[in-house]
């Protein structure tokens, strides 16, 4: 009896809870915030069939509340690469990507790289807003 009483204890089932898990529940959480990336406008050709693509659309991402500050510093530093990586990345999308209602697998590979040319995981998922497609 008295040996599985000591088990009991040396694996840990009589311990209190870690204090940072106290301290962590005691914290309210912060909701993310909306944050506008920027308005982007690309046009695509395909010369076989003579046609040109304009896509115009505004670019948002939710970043967690308590990052805002870190994220919005990361854009102004890095906000012409920033604004070179959305367009190479929308223009390289296949147009089954930019067809999709819904731009699923674009805003997806969009939050990836937008991510990545940021140095770290700031947003954790893109909206986007003002979007049209025109071809001619």
């Amino acid at each position: 009896m008295f040996s599985c009483a000591s088990l009991a204890l040396l694996a840990g089932c009589a311990k209190e809870p870690p204090v940072e898990a106290a301290q962590s529940a005691d914290l309210p959480e912060v909701p993310p915030v909306e944050m506008e990336i920027g308005d982007f406008k690309f046009r695509m050709s395909d010369p076989t069939a003579g046609t040109t693509t304009k896509f115009n659309f505004t670019l948002y991402g939710l970043v967690p509340g308590d990052q805002v500050t870190d994220a919005q510093a990361a854009m102004d530093e890095r906000e012409q690469r920033l604004r070179d990586r959305v367009l190479r990345t929308a223009r390289e999308a296949s147009p089954v990507e930019l067809e999709d209602p819904d731009l699923t697998m674009f805003r997806k590979r969009m939050l990836l790289e937008v991510n990545r040319e940021l140095g770290e995981m700031y947003f954790q998922e893109l909206f986007l807003d003002r979007y049209w497609v025109k071809t001619r």
